[in-house]
């Protein structure tokens, strides 16, 4: 992985993570339960094609739906 995909990596794993936070008005250690759970940085940084064209809501539904199946 280029540094250039990997910083965009993280910062989208930063963007998606205080969105979802901020939407299920979650504390930090509440994501990292649910993260630790599902994974959910892991797939950010699987498919960060996909959340990079993503707004706010769009990041949040798309991390729900991946939780939910």
């Amino acid at each position: 992985m280029s540094e250039r995909r990997l910083n965009n990596s993280i910062f989208l794993m930063y963007l998606a993570s205080i969105n979802y936070m901020k939407a299920h008005k979650m504390t930090k250690g509440d994501f990292e339960k649910l993260d630790k759970k599902y994974e959910i940085l892991n797939y950010i940084v699987e498919c960060p094609d996909i959340f990079d064209s993503l707004t706010e809501e769009e990041m949040v539904e798309e991390i729900d739906n991946y939780v939910a199946s």
